[in-house]
C-alpha cells in the first residue's frame, strides 16, 4: 500500500502546476478530489450550486501551493458550463482534466416514483455529465490532449430495487463515456469512468 501512495505521488508532482476543474465540488467526493489535487499543486476551479458551502470548501484548499476559484454552476444550464469554461480559459488558458462529478440521488419503486423524479436525476446525473463533456469537448480536442473524468457508481453496474432512476443515470453514465473513449482518442483525449461504492457524501442532499 506504501508503494502505490508513493507511486500516486510521484505521478502528481509530475503534474504540479496543471489545472483541473470539478462538478460537485463543494463536498463528499468532489471536495475530497478538489483538495487532493490543490494539496498536489494543481490549479483548481470548484463548480457547485452550494454557493456557502462552496465558498467554504475553497477555504480549505491549500492555496499557498495552488490557484484555485469557485463558480456557481448548476449543470442543468449549459449557458453557466459554458461561462465556467470560459472564465477557466481566462484564467489559465486551458485545462488538463475536467471531473463531471455534480449528482443527486431519489428511491421509489417504479409504480411510487414521480415521474419528476425521474426527470430531475437524469437530468443532473446523466445529461449534467453530457453538457459538461459537450462543451468541454471542442477545447481539449483543440489543445490535442486533456482528460475527461466521468463520476458514475457501481449503482451503474449493480442494479438495487426502488433506485431505477438513479441506477439508469449512473448506467447513463457509464455508456456516454465508453463511447467517448472511442470518440476522442484519435485527438489526444483520454476518458475516465469511475465507479465508487458507498462513502459520506450529500448526494441525497436537496
Amino acid at each position: 500500500v506504501t508503494h502505490i501512495h508513493q507511486l500516486e505521488d510521484e505521478t502528481m508532482r509530475r503534474f504540479e502546476g496543471k489545472r483541473v476543474a470539478i462538478t460537485g465540488a463543494a463536498s463528499g467526493l468532489g471536495l475530497a478530489l478538489a483538495k487532493h489535487f490543490a494539496m498536489h499543486g494543481w490549479r483548481v476551479a470548484l463548480a457547485d450550486i452550494q454557493d456557502g458551502e462552496g465558498e467554504k470548501a475553497l477555504q480549505t484548499l491549500p492555496t499557498l501551493r495552488a490557484d484555485a476559484f469557485y463558480t456557481h454552476v448548476d449543470v442543468r444550464r449549459v449557458e453557466q458550463i459554458e461561462s465556467w469554461k470560459a472564465a477557466i480559459e481566462a484564467r489559465w488558458g486551458g485545462l488538463d482534466i475536467l471531473i463531471n462529478n455534480a449528482g443527486v440521488a431519489t428511491h421509489g419503486a417504479i409504480d411510487e416514483a414521480p415521474l419528476e423524479d425521474w426527470a430531475w436525476v437524469l437530468d443532473i446525473n446523466l445529461m449534467g455529465v453530457v453538457r459538461g463533456c459537450k462543451v468541454f469537448t471542442p477545447l481539449f480536442k483543440k489543445q490535442h490532449r486533456g482528460h475527461i473524468v466521468n463520476i458514475a457508481s457501481m449503482a451503474g453496474l449493480v442494479h438495487s430495487p426502488e433506485m431505477g432512476s438513479y441506477n439508469a443515470s449512473k448506467a447513463g453514465v457509464v455508456a456516454v463515456s465508453e463511447t467517448l473513449l472511442g470518440e476522442l482518442g484519435s485527438f489526444g483525449v483520454g476518458v475516465t469512468v469511475v465507479c465508487p461504492g458507498f462513502f459520506a457524501t450529500a448526494l441525497a442532499k436537496t
